[in-house]
């Protein structure tokens, strides 16, 4: 018999009741995965009802309930298909907000970022993180709060700068460049030993010029279940305590089985860093700081299992057209968000088409443009003026075909 939350007062339920709480395109992929564990046994121990492994299988069972979408079965076949958790409306109002803070911390209201200001970077195989965090499978997840996906924590993504510069994994750095660095990027406190072949210590308290936000996926992410196999689990747990030859179950020997332990994971995903500076005045350093940051990703990884092969993130060809990508969406929907109704209108109509079809569109608005009240036919214009500009016709317009269409705008503007 399977428990399901404490709070549901009905005694009778199956299995399958569970599968109620959760609906596939709204809820929270992370309160579920956390909160609704539903493979307890009347005891409140993991379920071991029909299963040969014990405990193993109800854990297993919930991480493919939360990965599988759908499970199809027919004559001597099983066929799944993971689940992706995430909302594309959402995590493009995250980029969106990111990339507007990003502009408004670095004093670029009135610019455009550039490469040096944010990086997307792309795991190259499976991925996991917060696999300490408690949970009845032993396995945790870090889910973002509010987006209800999978993510790094900006503190974890400093952790992981710090361990680069510290470490000297930056060849072309000295000892002295990088302990400026630390100072200046993560902090001091007054007394450190930042220098472990001398005694220099840190001569102030000083916070780190740097500022380190979520990494986010771009857009949603496939889950998978995903499994490890420890050979010498109570070594690693209580090697230490061993006080005789006879604890021979404590001993890492090859008379051992080992032990399938499942857990979710993230099969490939990318993700949005960021890093800005405290104060416009440091934000090269901020760049620089990016830049490591990016080889510390490809080299260290971030997450958990890294020495495994699991988070590993490049910054590669697809990703930079990524980065122009979600720029240029954040840069449109600035601008939209500034139009009125028929502005935004009049832009999306011209904007999505190719040039040949704008041209007929735009003299589609021409006519409407000396039909409306003057107020509204200056709105029009605008958004025509920002069109044949776009296609290099408003200064050099064709006499016959194009100067006509040009002169109707400039006359409703004033410019004429």
């Amino acid at each position: 018999m399977n428990r399901i939350p404490l709070y549901d007062e009905e005694e009778k339920y199956s299995d399958n009741r569970i599968l109620q709480y959760f609906h596939e395109d709204s809820s929270h992929l992370g309160l579920w995965f956390t909160r609704f564990f539903n493979q307890y046994d009347a005891r409140w121990q993991v379920n071991k009802e029909n299963h040969a492994n014990e405990q193993e299988e109800g854990k297993k069972a919930w991480i493919n309930l939360t990965a599988k979408k759908e499970i199809d079965k027919e004559i001597n076949n099983e066929t799944s298909v993971n689940r992706k958790c995430g909302d594309d409306k959402a995590l493009s109002e995250y980029q969106f907000r990111m990339l507007n803070l990003l502009k408004s911390l670095k004093g670029k209201k009135d610019q455009e970022l550039n490469s040096d200001d944010f990086a997307i970077c792309e795991t190259n195989w499976n991925f996991v993180t917060g696999m300490g965090l408690p949970h009845p499978v032993e396995n945790g997840m870090s889910w973002h709060h509010s987006l209800g996906v999978p993510y790094l924590a900006g503190s974890s993504i400093k952790g992981l700068l710090r361990a680069w510069v510290e470490g000297g994994w930056d060849e072309e750095s000295d000892r002295k460049k990088r302990a400026k660095r630390r100072q200046k990027w993560f902090g001091m406190v007054k007394g450190e030993k930042w220098d472990n072949e001398g005694e220099e210590k840190d001569d102030k308290d000083q916070v780190g010029q740097l500022i380190f936000f979520d990494a986010v996926p771009i857009a949603p992410v496939e889950l998978i279940p995903d499994i490890m196999t420890p050979h010498y689990g109570q070594w690693y747990a209580e090697g230490n305590k061993i006080t005789s030859l006879s604890e021979s179950e404590k001993i890492p020997s090859d008379w051992h089985d080992p032990v399938p332990i499942p857990f979710l994971a993230v099969k490939k995903a990318k993700f949005l860093f960021t890093v800005v500076a405290r104060n416009k005045e440091c934000d090269e350093e901020a760049k620089l700081a990016l830049q490591e940051l990016v080889k510390a990703l490809e080299w260290l990884g971030a997450g958990a299992k890294t020495a495994a092969g699991y988070g590993h993130l490049v910054r590669n060809d697809e990703t930079k057209k990524e980065e122009q990508n979600i720029k240029k969406a954040a840069e449109e929907k600035e601008i939209l968000n500034e139009l009125s109704d028929l502005e935004r209108e009049v832009y999306l109509s011209l904007s999505e088409v190719n040039q040949s079809e704008g041209e007929k569109i735009a003299s589609n608005w021409l006519d409407k443009m000396e039909a409306v009240e003057l107020k509204n036919a200056r709105k029009i214009a605008m958004q025509l003026k920002a069109f044949y500009k776009s296609i290099d016709k408003w200064k050099n317009p064709s006499k016959k075909k194009q100067k006509p269409k040009v002169d109707r705008v400039k006359k409703i503007l004033g410019e004429s």
